[in-house]
């Protein structure tokens, strides 16, 4: 079975990008719309998403960062636990820049791949 490919857009026979539902890239996309997603965002599921944008526009160093790394283990093992293993996580906020570092170390139920996503999102 194969889902829409995030981010949304045309494959080469001109029909819309697809994956394969549980492998590596699917697992891998649906991290990134976790931690990218807004609790709130979703009208259908309200509950669904991270604090990571708000975290932005707030103090994001010492205690701060040490609660963001903790919450985002929380939900990644919510939401994402029946297909992904958690194997390490590592939150850096850059206050000059206002760059927030996100790296997800992680292994893929299904496959037993090993892989890493790194996240760097700021005020554009």
């Amino acid at each position: 079975m194969s889902r829409l490919a995030f981010p949304f857009g045309p494959a080469g026979d001109g029909r819309s990008a697809t994956v394969l539902y549980g492998s590596d890239a699917h697992v891998r996309q649906m991290l990134e719309l976790l931690i990218l997603t807004m609790v709130g965002e979703r009208v259908m599921r309200p509950d669904f998403g991270s604090p990571v944008k708000q975290m932005l526009f707030g103090a994001g160093e010492g205690p701060v960062a040490i609660g963001l790394a903790a919450t985002l283990e929380a939900t990644i093992t919510q939401r994402l636990g029946h297909i992904l293993s958690l194997e390490d996580l590592d939150v850096d906020f850059a206050a000059a820049e206002a760059v927030l570092d996100i790296v997800v170390s992680y292994t893929v139920l299904a496959t037993g791949a090993a892989d890493q996503l790194a996240l760097r999102t700021g005020v554009a």
